[in-house]
């Protein structure tokens, strides 16, 4: 992962008023589209999106995001309990 290259390519658009195709080109290296899942009733499809400085991000699912959530209340909670 290169910091340097990925903070220089987003100072350079922190103002931009519309994405552009050479926007996308220099901050992105490709999208990959896997084959649709039907998952009860709903139809999925995993997307993986290349950056360029920092190649494949992997962003947290639903269900990993409510774990998460359920986590940082559990030690708020704990945290509160321990301050007067």
């Amino acid at each position: 992962m290169d910091m340097h290259l990925l903070l220089q390519e987003l100072r350079e658009f922190t103002d931009m008023k519309k994405l552009t195709p050479t926007i996308v080109n220099k901050l992105l290296q490709r999208i990959e589209l896997h084959t649709p899942e039907k998952k009860y009733t709903r139809k999925t499809i995993k997307v993986d999106i290349y950056f360029t400085a920092v190649r494949l991000v992997s962003l947290p699912n639903e269900q990993e995001i409510s774990k998460m959530a359920e986590q940082i209340r559990s030690i708020s909670q704990s945290f509160n309990r321990l301050t007067p």
